[in-house]
């Protein structure tokens, strides 16, 4: 084979992968493109049993006492289509809060500092469920001698079978979690070295939804 030739091959062979390459990831781009179709939507309430905000062991727990939920947020999700790259967003939650919360020093504080806001990141499923991401969050948490502040996403998934939204840290039904939440404000020699700035905790809880909504991406 002449060099001309080896050349020539040499060039077609690169040409032919960058090809293979460029329409994969053109394919990979455009499905991250979301078309988010949202029934019985409007206004809403959500509660919460339990919920669980953890770092390097160190956990707050709130829960239901009475008729006083352990966590209620609020908001409305307009019916009709949302279109965009994922994550697609579905409306502001308008209204958070978290009550009866305590952790291993005792009773804590939260004070939510923004609204945030409800996304939906992947196709739904065959079982109904779609990957969602609550974005915004910025939270202060007190305890004896120990507060900070969590802002960032927290990963989780909603079902149209249960009309619950699940926030979880672990498996989501669709893809792997993507979400993180962060620490930050942490006072020097608070919190025993245990919970520090730029620490990513984890968040679980079950929201149970008012209304039935039915969420369908694709």
């Amino acid at each position: 084979m002449t060099m001309r030739k080896r050349v020539g091959s040499v060039l077609f062979t690169a040409a032919a992968t960058a090809a293979v390459v460029g329409m994969s990831v053109g394919t990979a781009l455009a499905s991250t493109t979301l078309t988010v179709k949202v029934s019985h939507g409007g206004s809403y309430t959500a509660t919460a049993k339990k919920t669980v905000l953890s770092d390097n062991g160190v956990a707050v727990t709130c829960t239901n006492k009475g008729k006083t939920p352990s966590s209620k947020a609020g908001g409305k999700l307009s019916n009709g289509t949302h279109r965009g790259k994922a994550p697609v967003s579905l409306g502001e939650v308008t209204s958070l809060s978290f009550n009866n919360c305590s952790g291993a020093l005792g009773a804590v504080k939260t004070k939510v500092e923004a609204k945030p806001t409800l996304k939906a990141d992947s196709k739904t499923n065959s079982k109904g469920d779609t990957d969602a991401i609550i974005t915004g969050v910025k939270v202060k948490v007190s305890m004896t001698d120990c507060s900070f502040t969590v802002t960032g996403s927290a990963p989780g998934y909603y079902s149209n079978k249960t009309h619950t939204l699940t926030m979880t840290s672990h498996k989501l039904p669709v893809k792997a979690p993507k979400a993180q939440l962060k620490v930050s404000g942490v006072p020097a020699g608070e919190c025993g070295g245990l919970v520090k700035n730029g620490d990513h905790p984890t968040y679980n809880a079950s929201y149970t939804v008012s209304r039935k909504v039915v969420i369908k991406s694709s």
